[in-house]
C-alpha cells in the first residue's frame, strides 16, 4: 500500500498506569516498568496485514510488554497486495504472513473478516460494526489500535470504512439494547474505553509513544509481512528501472531487500517522528482515553457493596 507522511498537533488526555509526560500540547508516553496493564486486552484492527506493524507496531509491542494480551482483527482479504501473484495466491501468501506476524509480535489470535480488498465501501457499515461488537464483547477488549475515523485525505476505502466501523462499535458494544441476542450466548455489554488512532495524512496528534525499546521488534514484524513489503520493493525497482536507475542494496535476496527497504522507509520515518519529540524512535496517534467526567465524584463517594 502507499504510505503518506504525517502532520499534526493537538490536545492531551492521560491514562492511569501509563508513564507519560507533557510536551507542549502533546503527551509523550514512555515504557512503563513491570506489568501495569496485566489483565487488559488490546485489539489491533486494520483492513490490511501491514497497516498495524507499520503504523503502530512499536506501540503494540510496548503494551504487550506491559501486561496486555492482544488480538489481531483484519477486515479485508488482502487479495490485491502482492507482486505478480494471482489474487488467490495473494490471499494465501498473506494468510501465511499473518501467522508469521502473530508469532513475531506475540498476539494470541487473528480474526479475518474476509471482505474484498479495495471494495469495502460496498459493504454495509452496520454489518462490519455488528461483527466487531461481537468480538469486543467476546474478547473483552479494553483498547483498540486502528485507523483514525476522521483522518483527512484518506484515499483507500478499506481504511476509512474499517475506521468508522471500529469507532461506532467501541461505543455500541457497551449498550444493553444493542444486539441483545449476544446475551443469550453468555456475552455481556462491554465498551472499549481506550483508542490509539493512526493516520496516513494530516491528523490531530495528541499522543506520541516512545518506541525506542521496541523498535527492533517492530522491524521484525514489518519483515514478517514479506509478501506486501516485497511488493513495495518490486514496485520501487520497476519505477527506478524506467528511469535507468537502480539501488544496489535492493538487488540481493528477497529477505535482505525487504529488511533494507523497511529500514530505509519505515524505521527512518519513526526516527524522524522521534527527532521532532526528542526521542530515538516514536509513533504518533490521536488518543482517546477513558471518560474522566465522574472519576473525582466516584473516588469521593463510592463505598464497598
Amino acid at each position: 500500500m502507499e504510505r503518506r507522511s504525517f502532520i499534526g498537533t493537538a490536545l492531551a488526555l492521560a491514562q492511569a498506569q501509563t508513564r507519560t509526560e507533557a510536551a507542549g500540547d502533546i503527551l509523550v508516553e514512555r515504557a512503563a516498568a513491570g506489568s501495569p496493564h496485566s489483565g487488559k486486552v488490546l485489539a489491533l484492527i486494520t483492513p490490511h496485514l501491514d497497516d498495524g506493524p507499520i503504523f503502530a507496531g512499536g506501540t503494540v509491542a510496548k503494551l504487550l510488554n506491559e501486561g496486555y494480551s492482544g488480538y489481531f482483527i483484519r477486515t479485508s482479504n488482502d487479495e490485491k497486495d502482492s507482486f505478480r501473484l494471482t489474487p488467490g495466491e495473494t490471499v494465501l501468501a498473506n494468510e501465511r504472513d499473518t501467522q508469521a506476524f502473530l508469532k513475531v509480535m506475540g498476539l494470541k489470535q487473528a480474526f479475518d473478516l474476509g471482505y474484498r480488498n479495495h471494495l469495502m465501501d460496498d459493504i454495509a457499515r452496520v454489518e462490519i460494526r455488528a461483527r466487531l461488537i461481537f468480538l469486543f464483547r467476546l474478547l473483552k477488549v479494553d483498547t483498540v489500535l486502528s485507523y483514525d475515523p476522521w483522518g483527512h485525505y484518506e484515499e483507500n476505502p478499506d481504511h476509512y470504512v474499517t475506521a468508522q466501523a471500529v469507532e461506532a462499535a467501541c461505543w455500541m458494544a457497551g449498550g444493553n439494547l444493542d444486539l441483545p441476542e449476544h446475551f443469550a450466548a453468555g456475552l455481556k455489554p462491554h465498551s472499549v474505553s481506550e483508542k490509539y488512532y493512526f493516520a496516513r495524512g494530516p491528523q490531530l496528534v495528541n499522543r506520541v509513544v516512545d518506541i525506542s525499546s521496541t523498535s527492533a521488534k517492530k522491524l521484525a514484524c514489518i519483515r514478517s509481512c514479506r509478501t506486501m513489503v516485497n511488493h513495495m520493493v518490486k514496485d520501487l525497482q520497476t519505477s527506478l528501472a524506467e528511469r535507468k536507475l537502480r539501488i544496489p542494496a535492493l538487488d540481493g535476496p528477497e529477505e535482505h531487500a525487504v529488511e533494507e527497504y523497511a529500514k530505509a522507509t519505515f524505521q527512518a520515518r519513526d526516527a524522524e517522528i522521534g527527532r521532532r519529540h526528542g526521542l530515538p524512535y516514536a509513533e504518533e496517534f490521536h488518543y482517546i482515553g477513558p471518560d474522566p467526567a465522574l472519576s473525582e465524584y466516584v473516588s469521593r463517594n463510592a463505598v464497598p457493596l
